[in-house]
């Protein structure tokens, strides 16, 4: 059931700077709260190209113009952009984009209005990016992580307007080789391609820590997969980064299949559970099991570790109190409701792990698959669980009585979902409704 990621679009993204007596100062724009695309990020302004645009090389510049006129309001000619390269959004978004770059520099005097189109951009203003830098990593502002090392060389003796567009030329170069994918300040994170269940294509390697960090969920024996996650680790390394563990949120393949080659490769042991660790054929990397209340100091930014069953036999999620956040591995996806196998899984323990988790009121939550997710999305998944509990249970009273029949009246506002996923739910749910006494099954039917 693979499926590709979504082909990305093309956009070209304008870096306007200006010097002033406090230095250097950029162009940024805050997304509208409600996008569907980084809602409430601080972005440079752009967009997608568009019929318009023309043909060849030249329609990205004069789509950078239009579409920085039509989001600041600043003329800006096509012939006046210097280019600095392109970066393709990770393969863990339903939207994608293919972007390239454009820099130019305009007078001091240079100052925005109010935003032309507020549907897309909320405020606009020139802001010193070391400023920006130290808001983010205070957590009073949300950079996009291909803003972030455009924004740490803009905060760097620029130079000139050439040398400035060099270097940020060298950045995207190295950022398209191996990435520094941060949503969060000392939480780094790389997709793998793995066999998973659509619509997810990869699985996130999250990488938290300072002076010391682990990589979590390498789920993927591909070599070209372990090659990119050996470049990243070499990257944090090079910044002066100890690597401690390789780390396990649970057992499925699609996050524990590359455990013991990611191991060897990096030369760290692997941690996990008891229950999944004695599994996953590690032999002499296999490290100690972690357990509810291990904390693991990585340098001044602690994970404690969480038992959350339900999804999968072992199942653990992270706390990083530092950061009000957690690493959730498959209790949450931003593409997709998770499947609770019924033979493996329990539905209700899963709905605990997601209230034991609420408890923390964390403010940013870190899956598996897919992208960053508020910390309300952990209610949102008990509300969804509960209503589609009930849908299954007035399927049964409502006369339905094999499992088939049942899926089918309980999922019918997602005929899409495939046949065999839907009834693995349905099964999940008609089980611990079961244990509610709410329902009862004599061979294969169900009834009140």
């Amino acid at each position: 059931m693979s499926v590709e990621p979504p082909v990305p679009r093309d956009s070209a993204l304008g870096v306007l700077v200006r010097r002033t007596a406090q230095g250097l100062e950029v162009l940024l724009g805050r997304r509208v709260r409600t996008s569907r695309f980084m809602p409430g990020n601080l972005v440079f302004p752009g967009g997608v190209l568009e019929p318009g645009d023309g043909e060849g090389e030249a329609r990205w510049r004069r789509a950078a113009s239009r579409e920085v006129a039509e989001e600041t309001g600043l003329a800006v000619s096509p012939e006046a952009w210097r280019d600095l390269g392109e970066r393709v959004t990770p393969p863990l978004f339903p939207v994608r984009f293919r972007t390239r770059f454009f820099l130019t520099e305009l007078l001091e005097e240079t100052a925005p209005g109010p935003p032309p189109s507020p549907q897309e951009i909320e405020s606009l203003g020139f802001h010193r990016p070391g400023q920006v830098l130290q808001d983010w990593e205070a957590g009073r502002a949300m950079v996009p992580p291909p803003v972030l090392p455009l924004l740490r060389a803009l905060a760097e003796a620029p130079g000139d307007a050439e040398h400035l567009a060099e270097r940020l030329r060298e950045v995207n170069a190295g950022e398209a080789r191996t990435p520094r994918i941060e949503f969060l300040p000392d939480v780094w994170m790389l997709p793998l391609r793995t066999d998973t269940l659509p619509p997810a294509t990869h699985t996130n390697a999250w990488m938290p820590g300072r002076a010391r960090f682990v990589v979590l969920d390498p789920g993927t024996a591909d070599p070209q997969e372990l090659d990119a996650l050996a470049r990243a680790v070499e990257r944090r390394r090079r910044e002066g980064a100890v690597l401690e563990a390789i780390v396990l949120t649970h057992g499925h393949p699609d996050h524990a299949s590359g455990a013991g080659q990611a191991a060897e490769l990096l030369g760290v042991p692997v941690r996990a559970h008891a229950a999944v660790l004695e599994a996953l054929p590690l032999g002499s990397w296999t490290g100690a099991p972690l357990a509810e209340g291990d904390v693991l100091d990585l340098g001044g930014l602690h994970l404690a570790t969480l038992e959350t069953p339900g999804h999968a036999p072992g199942h653990l999620a992270f706390h990083l109190p530092e950061l009000q956040a957690a690493i959730v591995g498959d209790l949450l996806s931003s593409l997709s409701t998770i499947l609770v196998d019924p033979e493996e899984g329990d539905m209700d323990a899963f709905l605990a792990s997601l209230a034991r988790v609420g408890t923390l009121r964390c403010r940013t939550l870190l899956p598996a698959h897919g992208g960053p997710l508020p910390g309300r999305a952990l209610d949102d998944a008990i509300a969804h669980r509960r209503a589609r509990a009930q849908r299954v249970a007035d399927a049964v009273h409502g006369g339905a009585t094999s499992l088939r029949a049942i899926a089918d009246a309980a999922y019918a506002d997602t005929p899409e979902a495939p046949t065999v996923l839907r009834d693995r739910q349905t099964l999940s749910h008609l089980r611990a409704l079961e244990r509610a006494g709410r329902v009862t099954c004599t061979g294969d039917h169900w009834r009140p």
